[in-house]
């Protein structure tokens, strides 16, 4: 249990860092988004690697949600102290959204879909 509570705490790091280095202004103008990043490297770097870590982590943890969901649904296994824990870990998630959400949206949709979108691809049949 502890190890996925690090799990979400390394997601929310890794969403909070990509909402602090990487900024999106309005009106949104792509020229002055991309000269951002060509004046700032450094700061893009590391909003890249923080970015790449969290959609890891994110990833990996919905991909576990799901292969548990779908253990539980093809075993009919009883909830019990399980279904609890699992019931946890998906509300923590949703917890970790929507701070992330709270703090800016566009980066979060992005984060969370790309994350959706790899654990999705990683689950194994």
């Amino acid at each position: 249990m502890f190890k996925r509570l690090g799990m979400l705490v390394v997601i929310f790091i890794c969403g909070y860092l990509l909402i602090e280095w990487i900024s999106i202004t309005h009106p949104f103008v792509l020229s002055e988004f991309f000269i951002a990043f060509v004046v700032n490297p450094l700061k893009f770097f590391a909003a890249s690697i923080a970015c790449f870590i969290g959609v890891l982590c994110n990833g990996k943890f919905i991909r576990e949600l799901i292969h548990k969901l779908r253990n539980a649904w093809m075993k009919h296994v009883q909830w019990g102290k399980w279904g609890i824990q699992l019931i946890t870990e998906c509300i923590g998630l949703f917890l970790v959204f929507i701070f992330l959400f709270q703090l800016g949206w566009e980066h979060t949709l992005v984060f969370f879909s790309l994350s959706i979108l790899y654990g999705m691809i990683s689950v194994e049949i």
